[in-house]
């Protein structure tokens, strides 16, 4: 097992697992940006935890990438000794902050793009067996991609990141109570995990729902008019969740289109077993009329880029890729 060798620069962010750093790594005689999460040892147990869940994800391009393959062991002489994970770093920040910059509204076919992407990663998730358990914007990592801006069109590459209160299907978690005792954050949270503590798929399920609705209508999503309420009244608004309020509790969910309405309810209903699975979703005509647009503008984008190529390349290297062609000296 290798070394990695990082120096550690600008702080991004600390939680229960402990801090986040921007660090530059020096590994095989290369240099790259990554973010390394650090611990002391003596309560490393979630990022060793992490560590495994993502070893076990690997391979999937929506979910972020562990370097799995070193030693992140250190030791800090002011601090003792330290845990760490290092992963890829993500220059565009958090889907939390993205929504933020752009006012909190994003257009239907963009939501859908980043929607699809967020699926794509929750079904290999729950394929491997596993339940991420803490689906928020803050967890979902962002990506500057070639893409950019087109025609007034923003994408960016989406990633699921932060798995630390990841937990396997079928594990016993916690049970229910008067307490709504629940794991992740309780604005995500879904009625069946607050009120009888059950952490399975269609939990994640109902958290992209609320997490779709905030990408379309804004700040808190679903709940965004008891954003003051202490957590006991909010935990006691998602057990007592009906269906038929949806509108109520948003009135501007009825100024959505009529797919985007539509693929907000399958997310979003109590009956856990008629919540669309991941799977079920990628089908949606939310997802596979934009995915449509998408390609479109990619291949415009693409097109033009060669067009572009083309007019600046002067006509000798044609000519000269012509002999190379027809075997000429």
């Amino acid at each position: 097992m290798a070394v990695l060798k990082w120096l550690r620069s600008k702080f991004l962010g600390a939680g229960t697992y402990g801090s986040v750093y921007r660090a530059e790594c020096v590994s095989y005689n290369s240099t790259r940006i990554v973010a390394v999460k650090s611990s002391l040892q003596k309560n490393s147990w979630s990022l060793k935890w992490e560590r495994a869940v993502l070893d076990e994800l690997k391979g999937c391009k929506e979910i972020v990438h562990c370097f799995t393959d070193e030693d992140f062991s250190s030791i800090e002489y002011d601090k003792g000794y330290m845990y760490n994970i290092v992963l890829e770093y993500a220059n565009g920040g958090t889907l939390g902050q993205l929504m933020e910059s752009r006012g909190g509204l994003m257009p239907e076919y963009e939501a859908s793009w980043y929607s699809c992407m967020l699926l794509k990663g929750l079904s290999h998730v729950h394929h491997k067996g596993f339940v991420h358990c803490d689906m928020k914007p803050d967890n979902v990592l962002v990506f500057d991609v070639p893409f950019g801006e087109y025609k007034g069109v923003m994408k960016y590459n989406l990633k699921l990141a932060d798995f630390g209160l990841a937990k396997l299907s079928g594990e016993i978690t916690c049970g229910a109570g008067h307490e709504y005792k629940n794991r992740g954050s309780l604005l995500y949270s879904s009625p069946e995990s607050v009120v009888f503590g059950v952490h399975e798929a269609p939990m994640d399920i109902w958290s992209l729902g609320c997490m779709v609705l905030e990408m379309l209508l804004g700040e808190g999503g679903l709940w965004n008019r008891f954003l003051d309420v202490d957590e006991q009244c909010l935990a006691e608004l998602i057990a007592n969740y009906e269906d038929n309020r949806l509108s109520l509790l948003l009135p501007k969910f009825e100024c959505l289109s009529v797919n985007a309405k539509d693929f907000v309810r399958r997310c979003l209903t109590t009956t856990v077993q008629n919540r669309w699975t991941a799977e079920e979703l990628l089908k949606h005509p939310f997802i596979t009329h934009n995915q449509n647009l998408l390609k479109k503008l990619e291949a415009e984008l693409a097109y033009e880029k060669m067009m572009k190529y083309q007019s600046n390349t002067p006509i000798s290297f044609f000519l000269r890729s012509s002999h190379i062609s027809m075997g000429v000296c």
